[in-house]
Parts: structure tokens; sequence; C-alpha cells
């Protein structure tokens, strides 16, 4: 390795560690939040949080990586223009491509990091924070108990939940309702004038007093059948006890590139034989799985796409380098950022395709770095042009003069 380059890897290095950790505890600082409003309503132990928080770093270093390569290219780039370093480079006859190799090979190298951290490493613990946090809501549900509130810890098993208020002398939740296998597209919903919650054998059971269910007719016909009952009794899906379990999901941030792909042929395949009966809810699944498909490698690349832009902005900074680096580097990542959410959003709603739905912040953070990187090198053959000029000398013919 070249003296320049270890020169500038040097510059570059400590910035990006700095930044990567000041984004990082900023991700999980709002993610933190969250989580400990969950486990002081549940009362579950200090430690659980600890490894959730383990479990989500993985997803949040994946989006620092791209935000921390950019600010330190900028930081980089800043201090040597800030200290006329730059400038005694160009005198000496560096060209800009030697310092552009060096910082271009780091974020290439840093989107392959990311991209092997987004097919082995985010997967596992995206299941795994998954799973904690499942375990968390199936316990001690009446912690969390709130009048007049649809409560979604069952949302993944296809159940919400209400209850009006709670009768103060018997103690019985009053004006139960409960919506069950509200994915399919065929919900059940059952009503009950009060109710009682408790635990057989560790595991919670809501017993209904005085309602009735109503659910669709079985034979595709309009309306509703509805049964009526004295008491029903329904095992809900917590535990008194937390309770760890495996747990498998289906999700796409939870599967590995291959068995996405698995996952969105499948689902395609469901679509191709009955595509008179395909569900929205099904279309809107195989969008979500492409986004996320795209995603996967989109993502990983805006840590060169950064460097493309990066650059550039780096060279034009003169004074107080490190400041303004720094606010054109967060003005960036916000751009990126707002385009990456747009795109996604549109992705699943269907406005966009999925993949250029996810590949268009890329797309315009690349565009833009490499207008800037045409500007640049084409001042700097310009200069060097004029100069070649001004230093050309007079040469007089006295013989055509006489």
């Amino acid at each position: 390795m070249k003296i320049l380059s270890r020169y500038c890897l040097k510059e570059f290095i400590p910035p990006f560690l700095i930044a990567l950790l000041c984004f990082t505890c900023i991700i999980l600082f709002d993610e933190l939040f969250r989580l400990i409003k969950l486990f002081v309503k549940k009362g579950v132990s200090p430690f659980y949080l600890m490894e959730s928080l383990l479990y989500v770093m993985p997803a949040t270093v994946v989006l620092s990586i791209p935000m921390a390569a950019l600010v330190a290219i900028l930081l980089a780039l800043g201090r040597l223009s800030t200290d006329s370093e730059i400038m005694a480079m160009r005198a000496h006859g560096i060209a800009f491509h030697q310092l552009l190799v060096p910082l271009l090979s780091a974020t290439v190298l840093l989107s392959t990091i990311d991209l092997a951290m987004m097919e082995y490493v985010l997967p596992k613990a995206t299941l795994a924070s998954v799973s904690l946090k499942r375990d968390i809501q199936r316990h001690n549900p009446a912690l969390i108990l709130e009048e007049g509130t649809v409560m979604k810890e069952l949302q993944s098993e296809g159940k919400l939940w209400m209850y009006e208020s709670i009768d103060p002398k018997t103690e019985r939740l009053k004006n139960v309702r409960i919506w069950d296998e509200i994915y399919p597209g065929q919900p059940r919903l059952t009503l009950a004038k009060s109710a009682t919650l408790g635990y057989e054998n560790g595991n919670a059971k809501l017993t209904l007093y005085e309602g009735e269910t109503f659910e669709p007719q079985t034979d595709g016909s309009e309306g509703f059948r509805v049964t009526q009952f004295q008491q029903q009794s329904i095992a809900l899906d917590f535990t008194q006890n937390l309770q760890r379990g495996d747990y498998k999901s289906q999700h796409p941030q939870t599967m590995r590139v291959g068995e996405l792909k698995t996952h969105i042929e499948k689902l395609e395949n469901s679509v191709n034989l009955k595509p008179d009966k395909v569900s929205e809810y099904t279309i809107n699944k195989i969008r979500y799985a492409k986004v996320e498909f795209h995603k996967k490698f989109a993502l990983p690349f805006a840590c060169f796409a950064f460097g493309i832009v990066g650059i550039p902005l780096g060279f034009m900074v003169k004074k107080n380098g490190r400041m303004i680096g720094f606010g054109i580097g967060l003005a960036v990542i916000l751009l990126y950022y707002l385009l990456l959410q747009i795109g996604q959003n549109s992705g699943i709603n269907g406005n966009l395709h999925p993949a250029l739905a996810m590949w268009f912040p890329n797309l315009v953070i690349s565009v833009i770095g490499i207008v800037l990187l045409t500007r640049m090198f084409g001042e700097g053959k310009l200069k060097a042009i004029q100069k070649r000029e001004r230093n050309i000398p007079l040469v007089v013919n006295r013989n055509a003069e006489s």
C-alpha cells in the first residue's frame, strides 16, 4: 500500500469509528425507550432488556455504517482542506484520483461487510429479537389491561381484544370484544357482557359470560352465522411466568436471500394457481417481500454511493472543514433516508416497482456524486491548461518584422 493511501485511511478510520458509535447510540436510544416502556409494564427482569438490545444491535449497525462512512470522508477531507494539505499535494503533482482510490476502496469494503451482515447476522438477530418480544408480550397480561384499549399482544396470532370497563363489585371485565382470524379475511367476532381473566397451569384463560359469536357463512353466501352462549372459555397465548420457546417466523426480515427468494416464488405460485381468489393481503405480502429482498442489496450499496458523493463534497470544504463537513453529511443522510422511506412505502403500496423503489435513493445520490466528480476533474484540467498557457514562453520572429 502506498504512503498516500495509508495516510488517507489513517485520516478516515478514527472519524468513521466515532461516527459509527454515535449513530448507533442515537438509533438505539429510540429503541431503548420503547423497550423500557414494555419491560416496565410487563415487570420482567432487566437482563431481558439487555438481551433485547443485543439482538437489535445488528439492525442499527447496518444502518449506521453508510452514515458513518459519509461523515468520515467529509471530516477527513475537510481536515486536509482546512490545513492546506490538499493544496500542498496538488502542488507536488498528486492528482485527485490518487486520493479517490483509497477512500472509494474503503467504501467498497464497508459495503461488503454491510452486505454480509444483512445476509448472515441480521436475519438471526431479528428472529431472536422477535421471539424474545413475543415471549415478553405473552407474559402476565393482567399488568397491562387498559379499559377501552384494543390490546395487540396476540396480533401475530390473528387476535385482537378489548373491554370497556371493570365492575368494581365483581371485578369482571365488562363488554368484551374479541376479533379472531383477522388476517385470512374471514374474521370471527365474539361479544360478551362480562369476562374473567385467570390462569390455569400457568396459562391464561379468558372466560366469557352471556355472549354471542358472529361468523361468516361457510357456503360463501352473504350474512353471518350467530351462535349464543352462556359461558365460554378461550385459551390465550399468555403465560404467568416468562417462558422462552422456539419461534419460527415467516417474516421477510428474518430470512436470508435464498430463503426470501423461495418465499416470494411460493407466494407468486399461489397467486398464479388461483388468480380469481387473490386477496389484497396476499398482494401486499408479495410486494413487501420483494421490497425487503432488494433492500438487502440496496442498503449496503449506500456506502459506495455515499463515497461517490462525499469525496467531491469533501474537496469543496475550505475553512472550518470539520463542522461544515459534518453538516453537509447530515443533510445528505437526511435526503437519502427520506428517499428510502418514500421508496419503501411506494414499493409496498404498488406505486413503484420494488427494485426501483429501493434503488432510487442510491441512484439519486450516485448521480449527484458523479456530476460533482465530473465537475471537479473538469476544473482541475482547466486550471492545469490555464497554468500551462501562462508558462508558455513568448517567441518573437525578428526576421518577419524586417
